[in-house]
């Protein structure tokens, strides 16, 4: 009989020991990689930034602080499905809201991860309203791009707003990119200026030779802007190949017509500064 009792005392020690074992395997183990359910993962996000979706208006309304309300549309989305962790979801909304005759134009960029550390939960990184006056984006506008073997970023066209005809129209390319728990810009730089003065070139030309003449003796001429000219320049840019943490380098090329006739072939490459975590831009892709 003790010898019986001894063989089932040393079973459920063994039992115990086994049980202990396997659950302490199963604590080492991690959390299963994260898999993104895009549509689902959005509708939440979107609902808890900007509120309830509309069937009829087809997006969610936003209301800002000037009382205006937005209608909020994702119009370009990404994923990332070889990340360390699981999947990661990029997407970028942007909505138009109107108060009698003015219009205006906001977006945001957005990136879910895997929480870290790592717990199979999901992390929201964004900034969800972002200002971009009175153009609407459209899903041509927005580029996903590698800018390094641990960094993607959105790149989006960002007109002015203004009428070619008349006055003079600007678009810019905005980098925005998602560093650890925060949305950061990472540069600026043309993307396009067009403009019809209305008149045939070689006349806009001229006015503007003439004012130029002008304000170097006239103090008051030289303050004004002075006449437009025809213009409808373009600046591509490609980036570079992905090689490393460093992001690459971009290459911006000028093109598109000055004067009714071929702009003079020019490039540039903007060089990423770790220091500041932003592109250096030259001045003359910026102030225009």
């Amino acid at each position: 009989m003790l010898y019986l009792l001894a063989a089932c005392g040393l079973a459920a020690l063994a039992l115990f020991g086994y049980a202990y074992w396997q659950h302490k395997q199963e604590a080492k183990q991690p959390p299963a990689r994260v898999t993104i359910d895009d549509t689902a993962v959005i509708e939440s996000v979107m609902t808890s930034n900007f509120g309830k979706y509309s069937a009829n208006r087809k997006g969610w309304l936003y209301v800002d602080d000037n009382n205006r309300t937005y209608v909020m549309r994702v119009i370009q989305q990404a994923k990332v499905t070889d990340a360390a962790d699981g999947d990661e979801l990029y997407f970028l909304a942007s909505g138009t809201g109107t108060i009698d005759d003015d219009v205006a134009v906001i977006y945001g960029v957005f990136h879910i991860r895997p929480t870290r550390p790592y717990d199979g939960g999901l992390t929201e990184v964004s900034q969800p309203v972002i200002p971009a006056s009175s153009a609407p984006i459209k899903p041509e506008h927005v580029h996903f791009e590698a800018l390094s073997d641990k960094l993607w970023g959105w790149v989006v066209k960002v007109a002015d707003g203004n009428t070619p005809l008349g006055e003079r129209s600007i678009t810019r390319n905005v980098i925005w990119t998602a560093r650890e728990n925060e949305i950061a810009k990472l540069g600026e730089f043309i993307a396009a200026a067009d403009h019809d003065p209305g008149v045939p070139c070689d006349e806009a030309r001229k006015a503007y030779d003439d004012w130029q003449v002008l304000a170097e003796t006239d103090q008051g001429a030289a303050e004004n802007i002075g006449p437009q000219r025809c213009e409808k320049q373009r600046w591509t840019y490609r980036t570079g190949t992905v090689n490393g943490n460093i992001p690459v380098p971009i290459t911006v090329t000028a093109g598109g017509t000055l004067d009714g006739q071929p702009v003079e072939a020019k490039k540039w490459k903007l060089m990423f500064d770790t220091k500041s975590f932003s592109y250096n831009v030259p001045e003359e892709l910026q102030s225009w």
